[in-house]
């Protein structure tokens, strides 16, 4: 997998800076982990916070675009970024086990209502 970085911009306002790539691969396309560690040390970023927003992949093709961000703390990542794009950056098996926090949250929260 080759990852070359076509545009990155810095935005001091929202404490992130945002960054499109394009990749190439051979065979199938590879999971939005494999290719976020990718970007990380081609970006030089840490980890956790760096969000890959949207991979553009043409059918057939063995390349695909990326655009999203590198933020500079986790706590700015977690204020500005939807959950659900969150989610997608996380194991399935991470990804379930948050699904049934929610999910346990919401029922606690909820009052119990009586019908009569």
């Amino acid at each position: 997998m080759n990852i070359e970085v076509l545009k990155q911009q810095k935005e001091p306002l929202t404490k992130r800076s945002y960054f499109e790539a394009k990749v190439v691969f051979e065979g199938k396309t590879p999971s939005r982990l494999d290719m976020k560690k990718d970007l990380c040390a081609k970006l030089s970023s840490k980890d956790n916070v760096t969000v890959i927003r949207r991979i553009i992949n043409d059918y057939g093709s063995e390349r695909a675009l990326l655009d999203g961000y590198v933020y500079d703390d986790e706590e700015t990542l977690k204020r500005l970024e939807n959950r659900y794009v969150l989610l997608r950056h996380l194991t399935k098996q991470e990804q379930q086990a948050e699904k049934e926090k929610t999910k346990a949250a919401k029922q606690t929260a909820a009052p119990k209502s009586k019908k009569k």
